[in-house]
């Protein structure tokens, strides 16, 4: 029969084996979420670098076509005559909106609206529903019940 403190031992031995396994699992996890945590950082800076340059992009282009948009050189001709021509579209298209908005304005003014005053003595019978209240009319005409509610 083996000695009690040899089992003793045996246990701590495991345990401490157990132990050190855990604690290098947490190491290798925590290097594993910095690593992580880095790689965002870094993917995000990236992005904001790509965005400074796409901004810088554009801008190069807007100056370019504000100061040469009269007399471009080689295929910029056809990148400037598309954004001259998609400027005017653009201005007809708002003309046509504020036309449009200025005669619904207009429309709005001829309309009347009517209020009637709603006594608040209602019978109960007047404020049951009846099954005319949940029936739908159809696309084709004919009425389409509805669930009625139970009561």
């Amino acid at each position: 029969m083996a000695d009690i403190n040899d089992i003793k031992g045996a246990f701590f031995n495991t345990l401490g084996t157990v132990a050190g396994k855990t604690r290098g699992f947490a190491e290798k996890a925590a290097d594993k979420a910095k690593d992580v945590a880095r790689i965002a950082k870094l993917n995000m800076e990236l992005n904001t670098e790509k965005d400074t340059i796409q901004k810088a992009y554009l801008e190069i282009g807007k100056l370019y076509y504000e100061t040469r948009k009269n007399s471009p050189d080689g295929f910029f001709v056809q990148l400037c005559d598309e954004i001259t021509l998609a400027n005017e579209n653009i201005g007809k298209i708002l003309a046509e909106l504020d036309e449009l908005k200025a005669g619904t304005d207009e429309k709005c003014n001829d309309i009347e609206v009517e209020f009637t005053e709603v006594s608040a003595d209602v019978s109960a019978e007047e404020r049951t529903a009846t099954e005319e209240d949940f029936v739908k009319e159809g696309s084709d005409g004919e009425d389409i019940p509805e669930s009625t509610p139970e009561a």
